[in-house]
Formats: C-alpha cells, sequence, structure tokens
C-alpha cells in the first residue's frame, strides 16, 4: 500500500482520505489542503538567502491530516482501521474510476457500510454514471457531493472545509442526542421509580382504607352486640330467676319441676351466647395476670384430645423458653379452644393439628395494618391445620359475628368473633391464612413482656363468690327502670330475709333516700335509667347521705368501672345473676362498709351514661 500522510501539528485536525489511482490528484489535494510541497519551502529558503526575506505571504497553518489509498479495496481497510483506533475520518475524496479494482460507486457503498457518516466527495473528469444513476445507486444524501475536475483549489478548499466541520457537527450532534437520550432515560426510570412508589403508596392507602372499613364494620356490629346483650341479659335476668323461683316451689321429679329445669337449662345456655356477643364486642371482664403461653397451650393440649377425636394428631412446637403475655388464662385458653374446634370441623375428624409458640419481633411496616399494635417483641401463637381450607371471600368474613359455614343448627357463628374482639382486648392481631385443600392457619399475637415467674390468675372476682346469707337483716333500695327486673332483686332479697324499698328511676331512688335516710342500708342501683341515671343518683345520693353503701347493677357493659359509668371504687353486679351471687354481694358491702368507701372515689356528674 502507497500512503502519503501529512500528519498536521494538532491531533485534533480533521482527518481526509484520498482514494484516486492518480499520484497527481494526491499531490494536487496535499498543495491545496496542506500547504507544504517541497517546492515551496525551497523557493521561500532561496528567496531569503538572495534578498534577506520573502515576499511571499506567510501560509495558513496546516489544518488537516491527510491519508492516500490507491484502490477502493485498500481506502475500505483504511476507514476501518481508523474506526478501530477511534480516529475516523471525517471526509473521503473518491475518484470514479480506479481499474482494475471497484469503481467509486462501489467504493462508496462499501466505505457507508463500514461508517455511515463519512462525508463523500466524488472528484472525477468523466464518469460512467450519471448524477441521477449514482443517486439511484447510492440514494439521495446529503453526505455525497460532485466535483469535476479540474478543480478550483478555493472550491476544494471551501468544500473540504465544509464537509469536515458537518461531520464535527454530525458528531457533536450524536453526542448531544446521546447524552440527551441518557439524561430522558434517568428522568423516565427515576419517574417510573416515583410511579412504583406512588402506586405502593396508594396500594397500602387502599389496604389501609379496606382495614379500617372493616374494623369500623366489625366495631359497629361489636356495638350493636354490646347493646343486644344487654336486652338479652334483663331478659334472661327474669327468666332465670322466675325459673329458680318455679325450681324451689316445686319438688323433684315432679312434671313441672323436670319442665322448669329444662327452662333453666336454655336460659344458661343463652347466657354463654350473650358472653359470646359480649367477648366480640371486647366488653368482656378480663382476669390478666403475667403468664407463660407454653403453659396455657400444654393445658389446652389435655381439653382438646377428647374434642378433636383419635384420628386426629396433635403436634405442639412451643418456644425453648418463656413466651410471657399479660393475659387472661381462662379466656385464653377458650380463645385458643374455639380455634381448635374451628380446625376439627375443617378436617372432618382426620388430619393433624399443630400448637406452636414463638417469640417474634413486629416491624413498624407490619403494625401499620392494625392500629392496635406497637413495634416490638411479641408472642405468636400459630394453630395450623390440614384440612379443607376457606375460600378468599370466606376468609374475608370469617371474624363476622354469626357468619358460619355449617349447616343450620351446627354452630352459632360467633366462636371466631368471639376469638377476634378477646385479642383486641388483649390489644393484639390475629391473621388468618388459607389456601383451599391445603389447610388453615390461625397466627394470634400477643404482647410479650419480660421473663418473669408467671403469678396465679385469682379464682373469680369478689363478686362472683358465693357466701352465706346469713347474718344481720337491713332495709335495701332497689331502684331499676325495669318493674320485672324490680320484683325478681325484691323477691330474692325478701326471702333472704332483707327489707326492700323500690324505686323505678334514680329520680325517685334519691327521693326515697332522702325520705328513709335513717332506715336504708344499702341502695342497687341500675346503671341504665330513664330521667336520671345510676351514676347521677350516685352523685346526689352521695352529697345527702355520703355513709350510704351503693351497688351497681348492669346487664350492659362489664367494664362499666373502667369506661366512667360506674365511679371508682363502687362495686358492681352484672346481669343475669343468681340469687347466690346477688346476695354474697350485698352481703360483702353489709359486712364491711367502711372498706368499701375508703376505696371510693368523687362522682364526676358530667360522665354520665
Amino acid at each position: 500500500m502507497n500512503a502519503c500522510e501529512q500528519v498536521a501539528e494538532d491531533s485534533e485536525n480533521p482527518r481526509i482520505i484520498i482514494i484516486d489511482d492518480n499520484t497527481a490528484i494526491h499531490d494536487d489535494f496535499r498543495k491545496i489542503l496542506c500547504n507544504d510541497s517541497q517546492a515551496d519551502a525551497e523557493l521561500d529558503s532561496l528567496e531569503v538567502s538572495l534578498f534577506g526575506s520573502s515576499s511571499r505571504r506567510t501560509k495558513a497553518a496546516r489544518s488537516y491530516e491527510l491519508s492516500s489509498a490507491y484502490q477502493g479495496e485498500e481506502g475500505y481497510r483504511m476507514v476501518c482501521q481508523a474506526i478501530q483506533e477511534g480516529r475516523p475520518f471525517s471526509t473521503a475524496f473518491v475518484d470514479m474510476r480506479m481499474p482494475p479494482g471497484w469503481d467509486g460507486v462501489e467504493t462508496i457503498r462499501q466505505l457507508w457500510k463500514a461508517d455511515p457518516d463519512l462525508q463523500v466527495l466524488i472528484c472525477t473528469a468523466f464518469s460512467d454514471y450519471s448524477w441521477s444513476e449514482i443517486v439511484e445507486e447510492l440514494g439521495n444524501s446529503d453526505q455525497l457531493l460532485i466535483l469535476r475536475k479540474p478543480f478550483d483549489a478555493a472550491e476544494v478548499a471551501q468544500i473540504a472545509a465544509a464537509m469536515t466541520k458537518k461531520r464535527k457537527l454530525t458528531e457533536a450532534s450524536r453526542n448531544t442526542v446521546a447524552d440527551l437520550e441518557k439524561t430522558v432515560a434517568a428522568k423516565t426510570k427515576e419517574i417510573r421509580r416515583e410511579m412504583q412508589q406512588r402506586e405502593l403508596a396508594q396500594q397500602q392507602l387502599l389496604e389501609k382504607e379496606k382495614q379500617l372499613r372493616e374494623s369500623q364494620k366489625l366495631e359497629a356490629v361489636g356495638m350493636l352486640a354490646g347493646g343486644i346483650a344487654h336486652e338479652f341479659n334483663n331478659l334472661l335476668q327474669i327468666i332465670l330467676s322466675y325459673t329458680q323461683f318455679g325450681l324451689d316451689a316445686t319438688r323433684p321429679g315432679e312434671a313441672l319441676h323436670e319442665d322448669m329445669k329444662c327452662i333453666l337449662k336454655a336460659g344458661e345456655r343463652a347466657t354463654a351466647l350473650t358472653r359470646q356477643l359480649l367477648g366480640f364486642s371486647r366488653r368482656k371482664p378480663l382476669c390478666c395476670v403475667d403468664l407463660d403461653v407454653n403453659g396455657v397451650v400444654a393445658e389446652l393440649v389435655g381439653l382438646a384430645k377428647p374434642l378433636l377425636g383419635s384420628r386426629i394428631t396433635l403436634r405442639q412446637e412451643l418456644h425453648p423458653t418463656s413466651a410471657m403475655v399479660h393475659a387472661d388464662s381462662v379466656e385464653l385458653q377458650q380463645a385458643l379452644l374455639n380455634c381448635c374446634i374451628n380446625s376439627r370441623d375443617a378436617m372432618d375428624g382426620t388430619g393433624q393439628l399443630t400448637l406452636a409458640t414463638e417469640l417474634v419481633v413486629l416491624d413498624e411496616a407490619y403494625c401499620r395494618q392494625d392500629d392496635v399494635l406497637r413495634p416490638g417483641p411479641f408472642v405468636r401463637i400459630s394453630i395450623s391445620d390440614t384440612g379443607s381450607g376457606m375460600a378468599p371471600e370466606v376468609v374475608e368474613r370469617v371474624f363476622e359475628p354469626f357468619f358460619t359455614t355449617k349447616e343450620v343448627g351446627s354452630g352459632t357463628g360467633l366462636g371466631m368473633a368471639m376469638v377476634y374482639g378477646l385479642v383486641k382486648q388483649h390489644q393484639g392481631h390475629i391473621e388468618v391464612r388459607s389456601e383451599v385443600g391445603v389447610g388453615t392457619t390461625f397466627r394470634i399475637y400477643l404482647p410479650a413482656v419480660k421473663a418473669c415467674e408467671a403469678t396465679q390468675p385469682l379464682s373469680q372476682p369478689v363478686t362472683d363468690r358465693a357466701k352465706d346469707a346469713g347474718g344481720s337483716i337491713g332495709t335495701i333500695l332497689i331502684a331499676d327502670d325495669e318493674e320485672l327486673l324490680r320484683q325478681v332483686s325484691s323477691r330474692i332479697l325478701q326471702r333472704a330475709g332483707y327489707n326492700v324499698v323500690l324505686a323505678s328511676d334514680g329520680q325517685e331512688a334519691v327521693q326515697r333516700v332522702n325520705e328513709l335516710a335513717d332506715q336504708i342500708d344499702l341502695a342497687i342501683l341500675d346503671v341504665m335509667m330513664p330521667n336520671m341515671t345510676g351514676r347521677e343518683a350516685c352523685g346526689q345520693i352521695a352529697e345527702s347521705n355520703p355513709e350510704l353503701p351503693l351497688l351497681f347493677c348492669t346487664g350492659h357493659d362489664p367494664e362499666v368501672a373502667h369506661n366512667g359509668e360506674v365511679p371508682p371504687g363502687y362495686p358492681v353486679v352484672h346481669k343475669p345473676f343468681t340469687a347466690e351471687h346477688l346476695l354474697a354481694s350485698v352481703r360483702e358491702i353489709l359486712d364491711d362498709p367502711h372498706g368499701l368507701r375508703k376505696n371510693r372515689g368523687d362522682v364526676d356528674l358530667a360522665g354520665t351514661w
């Protein structure tokens, strides 16, 4: 390969390749574009030696790097090598006739395959192709110009400058577009990330709204359940009390006596039903102590085995150390037993039931799904079965009261609702995961407490203890807006030897106390009464007769003392109560009225029901 390179002083100078089989053409281009011919240099030197200076004007600085090729194939290889070196040619001067190899058209076609941005100047004296034929062969490209020989030097210089400048602008434009595309891609990626974050936030918000609606729905149903329980308890108090009166008035074996026993049994079942309603509405009184869940589960196994049957395998996977929570052991065990019975029914008598306990730490992200939860250590109790599983639409309603998939008469639909209410009452969380044909797992989360020796729960609240009704006899005021309830309480107390004074509401109770202040030993006030509530009556009685013992009675909310309807320190008896329960509570107050008064708080009449 014969190549003539003239390297400019500036390495950034544009590179031009001349592809022509005529050596003289290469020299002509070099004289025009580089201005450094040997003849010019010799003439300048001779003029300086003779006259001391040169009359020729100072030549412009060299601005192009020229490379020469004498055949199309040779020029193609040089263009490819320049691209590999990262120093591509900006322009190619191509002759049209270069026998015996490629002609100009074929050479240009191959050059553009190697470098699509190469600027091309066709240099020819005559051609086998017309301009229209060249355009037809190569396409109408703005990278292609034609220069007829003989050519003018100024025209060549101008064309070279324009074409090399165009190549630089093309590359600069491409780089700008590439940078812009990178910026757009980065911004697009950022926007997509923000959109994904917004979508995630929106999904979390929708899930939170769904949980809130579900919580509000269950809360509303819970309030309804509490109200229903109140009405039921008032009615059950009448039914059970008069049934007991009938039993006391008849002899065992008599037909009427046996009928009364059936009524009493049905009433007790109804009482259990109202307790479940109160459990769901989170209004069941709790006796919470620090206890080890492992111990509760171990005791549960003994209770559950007879209920599960011999074909269901019961496994325990307990945490190796103590799993301490602050809870009511009896109620917690009942809730777990309800879950076990639910699993038993789902397994149709055959399968495996697993009870597991473990210590977990709930983070803030998990706690966002339930407003009750706070990040920290929890004890997780899992009840897993290999039963038939539940469809998603059933899972969504599993904690709704009265919802059941069992046949009519096979269940009340309150078992899992009670579990839900109890867990919430313990500031915990319950979730269910189920797959049809695989099984179901209930997971209960309860706040963990520092491991310590569990205290034994109290056997029963003091108001549940039965005592001998004997002792001194006194006069008791009974205030209740339900006439039959007043008659029931009056009959129980009168049969025990007490004198009874009746009042139909709070106003009458205050009036009777003021009239018979020295004769009344104890006042029993219903919490909910028209005209004046039990709390309001208590406030007025405490002002006029602060030494008079008071006992509150309610069939509505077992936690009234904690919710402000009953002043602090005053005892409460819950409907439906037995005669023994009422008499024991009365007897305890009358035996120690001073101890009761020491625990009383000031009555805030603003906090009425």
